[in-house]
């Protein structure tokens, strides 16, 4: 009587195996500034419950990242996101944009009552080559060369109003010699020249009289 209660103890989810029901790689490598993929497998008795990915190196205290929500769907939370392939009993873990802080110990886990399950995973982290760094300074570089592009358009904007201006001073001196002109020289010209053929106007009437005098009172030959 006691053996059936003992195999179904037995065939019961996470039963005495429990280690052994989620695996993955033991080990992953990773770029700095570039993604790692970890895929966790599990027994088909766990199906339905969450998966998730954890950081710490203990696994009862680890800070979990990211987890599913019973489903296929795709849940991604900060850099890291995770699917479960309930197909082929499946679920992949991506961490993005890696940094060299992101080294550590990971574990595959997935949730039930009483002791979750779970498998270490130790993720590292490889320096970025030094032609990725280069080429992050030259994007930043990149992005404040129009900052000084705008600055010496603004340089040349304010030359051509300089240059602008002094046309305009010149056009309002014009003016201004052109209206002393008209009302200072221009009627001391005139009366001047008034003066003149004042004066010189009589002599020549006068000059003509006596001629005629001369010619009116000469003897008769």
């Amino acid at each position: 009587m006691w053996q059936f209660p003992a195999l179904l103890f037995l065939f019961l989810p996470g039963c005495c195996t429990a280690q052994d029901s989620v695996t993955g790689p033991v080990e992953v490598s990773g770029q700095e500034q570039g993604s790692v993929t970890v895929q966790c497998r599990y027994d088909s008795g766990w199906k339905y419950y969450k998966k998730y990915w954890c950081q710490g190196a203990h696994q009862k205290s680890c800070e979990i990242l990211v987890e599913t929500d019973k489903s296929e769907q795709l849940v991604k939370k900060n850099r890291v996101s995770i699917r479960d392939d309930q197909t082929d009993f499946i679920f992949t873990v991506t961490m993005e944009d890696l940094r060299m802080i992101d080294a550590g110990i990971y574990w595959c886990g997935i949730t039930k009552v009483g002791q979750d399950l779970f498998f270490r995973v130790n993720v590292n982290i490889d320096p970025a080559p030094k032609s990725s760094v280069m080429t992050t300074i030259a994007t930043v570089l990149k992005s404040i060369q129009p900052t000084t592009e705008n600055t010496g358009k603004e340089q040349v904007t304010q030359s051509k109003q300089v240059t602008q201006s002094r046309p305009h001073t010149r056009s309002l001196l014009s003016s201004i010699y052109f209206l002393l002109m008209v009302f200072v020289e221009l009627p001391l010209l005139l009366s001047m020249l008034s003066a003149v053929l004042w004066v010189t106007r009589p002599q020549r009437c006068f000059g003509r009289g006596e001629n005629d005098l001369v010619k009116t009172h000469s003897p008769v030959a």
